[in-house]
């Protein structure tokens, strides 16, 4: 048995799928693929499947990935396209490797953020003396409450561009197993500190390990 990394895309109306539905949507797809993947033993056997980083309503992803678990030697970039082609259009599998890096070693993810502004430039300056300030509280909201919580920490803007009625921005936020940061509480912030509700498009484009490099 072997441990393998499927390495997918969500976009489109893909994106607004729950994680429970994407799980089902890998289950289907892996059993109509007839690749020959472990199920989990006892009362109701079901195919492993491990996501890393499950991504937030609405946000498309350019390179997520899932393990699995195969029984036989398989010719892995055959087996991409095999699943590929019994996922959804807006579902697409881009490669199938062998790990070199647990889970546990993501650390950080990276996020394309576009926000329609008549005055993207405005805005821009906005949101720079927005982060320039010494905390950046919002209501984080999880399974316990809700609860003040300080984003600046959290958030690096790498770059941005201003134009055509767009601010392009791109961004690294804390992402693991310990505790993810949703970058919507950059719009959080935006509403709750200058009373602006830009319409927001998010793609996280990468994960990353705690020295900055592609996980594997």
């Amino acid at each position: 048995m072997k441990s393998v990394r499927v390495w997918f895309s969500t976009t489109g109306p893909a994106r607004y799928i729950s994680h429970l539905d994407l799980t089902r949507c890998m289950g289907r797809a892996l059993k109509l693929s007839r690749l020959p993947v472990w199920y989990t033993e006892g009362f109701t056997p079901h195919i492993y499947m491990t996501f890393a980083m499950p991504l937030s309503l609405g946000v498309s992803g350019l390179r997520e990935c899932m393990d699995i678990r195969l029984t036989e030697d398989t010719d892995l970039a055959q087996a991409a396209q095999i699943l590929d082609a019994q996922l959804p259009e807006d579902i697409s599998v881009l490669e199938i490797f062998e790990p070199e890096l647990g889970f546990d070693a993501v650390a950080y993810a990276e996020y394309e953020i576009s926000l329609d502004s008549e005055e993207p430039e405005a805005l821009a300056d906005i949101l720079e003396e927005l982060m320039a300030q010494d905390a950046v509280i919002v209501m984080k909201h999880g399974k316990k409450g809700d609860k003040e919580f300080d984003i600046k920490p959290h958030f690096t803007l790498l770059d941005k561009q201003a134009g055509h009625g767009l601010l392009k921005m791109k961004l690294r936020a804390s992402c693991s197993q310990a505790g993810s940061v949703n970058p919507s509480l950059l719009l959080e912030a935006l509403k709750s500190y200058k009373d602006l509700e830009p319409y927001a498009e998010i793609t996280r484009s990468r994960l990353l390990t705690k020295d900055f490099f592609d996980m594997k």
